[in-house]
This record gives structure tokens, sequence and C-alpha cells, in this order.
């Protein structure tokens, strides 16, 4: 049965996610926003602003998929927590080709920008790993350097992609966050894996950039996926639980990014076997619009502490079947669709 299409049109996306005033443009947009400034949220005094510095948290993330394999590069200041980590699955084998997760020291290993987009640069360097995204032009260039481990060069080109997602939404406790997918993004370059080459022309990837105000305790589930419909039209596909949309039922930042997009998506749930790390899980919303299935393939697992911080993160590379709702109304079958669960607690 056919269902109602979701709606598309967004209004554009504001050259700051803060006002002149320094009030949140809450709100889901089209279209990249020119930088995420929450420095004017800063209150004064210095311990209020000590712990305001521990409460801000940046992160570029990417999903890059081929035939073949699952990469996904995390660079984050989680404020008191810097990390940077890069892991590849074989995606027919189910097995982990690399992974290394590195801990730091924000503003000392790590640097993440005010824009996700246009002028976009984010950095991660400790002994034996330098990673980098970095948007020039009309491409992203996205780097990974592990000496004789592995080695990324890898260029994502932003033209004639759908247009990016961005939202402004509040989080408890008086927080704030903003979030902008971008994809799916044509992928070139060159991917080396202990000496060994590994094709990536021909891929796909999606980028999740988020920064904000989070509260003590967070946990949530993404799914991000980045590859082509059975008729060959690219598409980029975003599915969260646990952080909050704009108002109650909102779907926050589920979005389907293909032609004539973005499309907004309903809030989801998201469903697994605790027992069974390869059973299937299910992420569907409660209108039945959204039914899909994921499979793991391969799984990467970091935890770190530091004092009373803590951060655990499981992440699955797998591939997605179901149902969507389509742009322009019906149903939009997908199959096969490679991408990866992101699966994360912390205390901050």
């Amino acid at each position: 049965m056919d269902r109602p299409a979701v709606p598309a049109a967004l209004p554009r996306a504001p050259g700051d996610a803060l006002g002149p005033t320094g009030a949140p443009r809450l709100g889901a947009y089209q279209g990249s926003f020119g930088k995420v400034d929450l420095a004017p949220l800063a209150p004064e005094g210095l311990l209020a602003s000590v712990r305001h510095a521990a409460r801000l948290k940046r992160w570029q993330r990417v999903v890059l998929t081929t035939e073949h394999h699952v990469l996904a590069l995390a660079i984050v200041d989680g404020g008191t927590l810097a990390s940077g980590a890069v892991w590849v699955a074989e995606r027919r084998r189910g097995e982990v080709l690399f992974a290394r997760a590195a801990g730091g020291v924000p503003a000392l290993n790590v640097r993440v920008g005010d824009h996700p987009g246009p002028g976009a640069r984010a950095s991660f360097a400790a002994p034996g790993i330098e990673l980098l995204l970095e948007r020039r032009s009309d491409r992203f260039q996205l780097e990974a350097d592990l000496g004789s481990s592995l080695q990324l060069e890898a260029y994502l080109d932003a033209r004639g992609e759908p247009e990016p997602f961005a939202l402004v939404a509040p989080l408890p406790g008086g927080g704030l966050r903003a979030a902008q997918l971008t994809g799916p993004l044509a992928v070139s370059g060159a991917l080396s894996v202990r000496g060994r080459s590994h094709a990536v022309e021909g891929g796909l990837a999606a980028i999740d950039y988020g920064a904000g105000l989070f509260p003590r305790e967070v946990a949530w589930r993404k799914v991000t996926a980045a590859g082509r419909l059975p008729d060959g039209r690219p598409l980029a596909l975003h599915l969260a639980e646990g952080l909050d949309g704009v108002e109650p039922g909102d779907g926050g930042e589920d979005v389907l990014l293909a032609a004539g997009g973005p499309h907004r998506l309903p809030p989801v749930v998201f469903e697994a076997d605790p027992g069974s790390p390869t059973a299937p899980w299910r992420i569907a919303s409660l209108d039945g619009a959204v039914e899909l299935a994921f499979r793991p393939a391969a799984s990467h697992r970091d935890a770190r502490e530091l004092l009373l911080v803590s951060a655990r993160t499981a992440q699955h590379a797998g591939e997605l079947t179901g149902r969507l709702p389509a742009p322009g109304g019906g149903e939009l079958l997908v199959e096969g669709l490679p991408g990866l669960i992101e699966d994360f607690a912390a205390r901050w």
C-alpha cells in the first residue's frame, strides 16, 4: 500500500547555528551551515567556563563503502577526551582487515573546526596515527597515515550530491546540538592495508558532523549507509535512536539523502539480540514506513576511561535490506545497502 510522501521542502540552512543574539536557530534545514560556533553560549566565570568546555563536543565521522569494503574513520573532540579511529571491514568474508583507535587531549591531539561543509577541517595526530578530513573547493580530502599498517588518500566529490541535511535541536539539561549529514559522495583515491592495495574508486561516502553541549550521560545508536539502489541510483541513509529531535515525535537526524533530497524520515527504534553479535538488527518506525533489517558482517569495539569520564563504542559493518518511504510517495526498496551501525554510550 502506498504511503504519503515524506515532506522534502525544508528551509535553507542558516549561516550559523546560532542567531546574532546567541539564540539557537532550532529546526531542520537543507544545505550546509556556514559554521557552527557555540562560543557565544559560554557562561561567565571560570568554573562555569570549565564546565561549558567539558560539555562541548565536536566530531567528523566518515563512512566509506565500496563493492568489497566498509571503512569508518572518526575524529572526535569530546571536551575532556579526544580520539581518532579508523577501521576497515571486508564485506563478503566478514573480516576486519584493520582497526586502530587512539586517545588524546583536546586542543593538543585533535582539532575539529566550526565549519561542517565548505571550509571544514578536522585532524587527529598521536604517535603512529594521523587523520585528516578537509574540504577543498568542491571535494573533501580524507587522509589516514598509520605508517606501513595503513595509508589512505581519498577524495569525496561534493559535485552533484543532494543537499546536505542540517539540524539544530535541544538536549536535556539546557543542552543543544547541531548535526549535518552529507552524502552520497563519489569516492576516488587509494587505500593500502599492510602493503596490499584495495580499490576505493567508484565507492560512495557519507559524512556525519556533530557539535553540541551534551548532558553528563548519553547513549545512542546510529546507522549510516551509502550505496546504490538495485537500479544504480546512489543514496545515503542516516537513522538514529537516543538523540532528541526538535519536538516530541520528530525524527531528528533521520534522513534519506537522494536525488531531490534531503528527505526526512520518521523516528525509528533499533532492536538487536544482545546474545548474538551476528543476528540481524531490526530498525523500524512505529508507522511501518521504515522497516529495515541490518545484517552485521564484522564488528569493532573500543572503550576509553579517564578518571570519571568514559566512552564505549561498538561498531558493526554490514548491509541493510528493507523498505523506506520513497521521495514522491510510495515505497523505496533497498537490498544489500552497505553501512555501519554505531552503538555508543558515554559519561562525559
